[in-house]
């Protein structure tokens, strides 16, 4: 009896302590994930309702899915780029990382539709 708590209460206290510290940790890293910046850039000829729609979703915003009726028969597609610069992703150089999307939307006004199929993923020597 007397060794069950000479080893259990010490292994409680760290069990204890363990616990807490990975608790601070995690609090941290989710800080650190709000310091993350990133930089958007759509290709050319895509029209600016588009190019907003297009920068929301590789945000990761929640977007309403609305269709135009003539959508009904089929979209009225279009092929761009989009480039998505995250700053300071990683702890050595090179720390940023690249991404290139080929996106496929709807040209006609009020529909949503797009796809987007992820073409590389770059680290880039981009900030100190």
């Amino acid at each position: 009896m007397k060794v069950r708590k000479l080893i259990g209460r010490p292994l409680a206290i760290l069990m204890a302590v363990c616990l807490l510290s990975q608790t601070v940790g995690a609090v941290e890293s989710t800080r650190e994930s709000d310091r993350i910046q990133k930089d958007i850039v759509v290709s050319d000829g895509i029209d600016k309702e588009k190019a907003e729609l297009i920068i929301s979703a590789i945000n990761g915003d929640e977007i309403t899915t609305t269709r135009n009726i003539l959508c009904i028969f089929g979209h009225s597609t279009a092929r761009g780029s989009a480039q998505e610069t995250i700053h300071r992703q990683y702890a050595s150089a090179p720390r940023c990382l690249r991404n290139t999307y080929d996106v496929v939307y709807c040209t006609r006004s009020g529909c949503n539709y797009m796809t987007f199929t992820l073409i590389s993923q770059l680290r880039i020597n981009c900030c100190s």
